[in-house]
């Protein structure tokens, strides 16, 4: 299963890639060929799915997207289901 996941761009890598950063730190390549418009840059909020940036983000918004997904990082769903049942 492919997932879309919110990235921060991190440098250019020509025309058509970007290095991208993770909510988590995990760095990787991605590929601007799906991006309409111009390549983003550095720090800009990106959404990558199987590898391609496919949208922006507001920056404002990625922020607070991004610290929820690091606070809930740490909650397995194990957890969850036991609370649910609780």
């Amino acid at each position: 299963m492919c997932m879309s996941r919110l990235y921060r761009v991190r440098g250019n890598v020509g025309a058509s890639a970007v290095d991208v950063e993770d909510v988590e730190g995990t760095l990787s390549r991605a590929s601007l060929l799906a991006l309409d418009g111009a390549p983003p840059a550095p720090g800009d909020w990106v959404v990558v799915h199987s590898g391609y940036v496919i949208n922006r983000v507001d920056s404002l918004e990625a922020e607070v997207v991004a610290q929820e997904i690091r606070r809930g990082a740490g909650t397995s769903l194990a957890s969850e289901d036991s609370e649910v049942r609780s």
